[in-house]
Parts: C-alpha cells; structure tokens; sequence
C-alpha cells in the first residue's frame, strides 16, 4: 500500500511539475510578438493541455500544432508570459518564437545582384566559371538516394492513380533507378 502511495504522489508530482520557459540566447533576437512554442508532457493530451491552459484564463489562439513533439504555437492574447505558460499544469518547456530574415541584398539598378552579395559568391561557383570555364551545361546529375517510393501518386504520370518506372511505361516521372538490395 505505502509502495502504491508513493507511485501515486510522484505521478501527480508530475502532472503538476512547472516546465521550464527558455529565453532566447544572445543579445540581438526579433521575436514574434506573444508568440510561444510550448511542449506538452508525454502524458498529457492536446484536449488536457488545451483545458489547463483555459483553466488559468489564458487566452490564446493555436498557431500550429505538431506531430513531431507534443505541442503546439500559440499566440497570446492575454497578459501572461513565458513563466506564466511553464506554470500550467502539464506543460514541459516554452520557447518564445523567434523571426529570422534573409539578409537584404541591394543592386545596381540594374536589377542585378551585388556580387558579393550572390549565391554564386558565397559558394565559389563564379570562380568556376570565369577560371574554369564550367557552366554546368550539357552536364546530367546524378542523385544517389536511400531510396524513393517510385509507385507513390505523386510520381504518377499525367492520369495515372500511381508512379512507374520509364521502363514500365510512357510518361513515367522516375526514369531510372535501380534496386541494389
């Protein structure tokens, strides 16, 4: 009896636990206004975690939710913060949601790219073309790959309910391939 006693308090120990709110690292980050990722308990289903956080008047709108981990993006409409959302019984981690943004590049007025400012630049391809000579054209690529499902609708030609090989078939998306099991 003592034994099941104590299996009990530290389950509900922690379903109660408070998660743990993690700010964002570095000086400089753009955030997304009330925007939170938060990480549910493995235990915990949406509906549950979707009725505590109702339980403590937050009010919030969904963003997403995932499939990956337990959890969702939320926005928040009310006045509570990261700490306030790790306290909710059921919640594991909270994140606030960062923005991230290309780097502007400018032009010429020409329409055209700052040079060191083109991908072409950054990755030395300029290089191989103005020394090397070497476009890339007339070149056929070749990708070896762990595999793709080549019956998938999504590689089926023009009418088709299912992908094929070429060599099964006019039209075909997968052209060649080859099964080395």
């Amino acid at each position: 009896m003592k034994i099941f006693t104590i299996l009990s308090a530290l389950a509900a120990a922690t379903l109660v636990s408070a998660g743990k709110f993690h700010l964002p690292k570095g000086a400089k980050y753009d955030l997304q206004p009330n925007g939170y990722i938060i990480q549910y308990h493995d235990n915990i289903s949406r509906t549950n975690a979707h009725s505590n956080l109702k339980k403590h008047a937050i009010d919030y709108k969904i963003r997403n939710e995932y499939d990956v981990f337990n959890g969702a993006a939320i926005t928040v409409k009310s006045d509570h913060d990261g700490d306030a959302l790790a306290a909710v019984p059921g919640v594991r981690h909270v994140w606030r949601i960062q923005r991230y943004s290309v780097p502007k590049t400018s032009n010429n007025g020409d329409g055209k790219v700052d040079e060191e400012n083109s991908v072409h630049h950054m990755t030395g391809v300029d290089a191989v073309h103005k020394k090397l000579k070497l476009t890339g054209k007339g070149v056929k690529v070749g990708i070896i790959d762990t595999g793709i499902d080549y019956k998938h609708p999504a590689f089926a030609a023009p009418g088709a309910t299912e992908g094929c090989f070429a060599r099964y078939g006019k039209n075909c998306r997968v052209k060649h391939g080859w099964d080395f099991v």
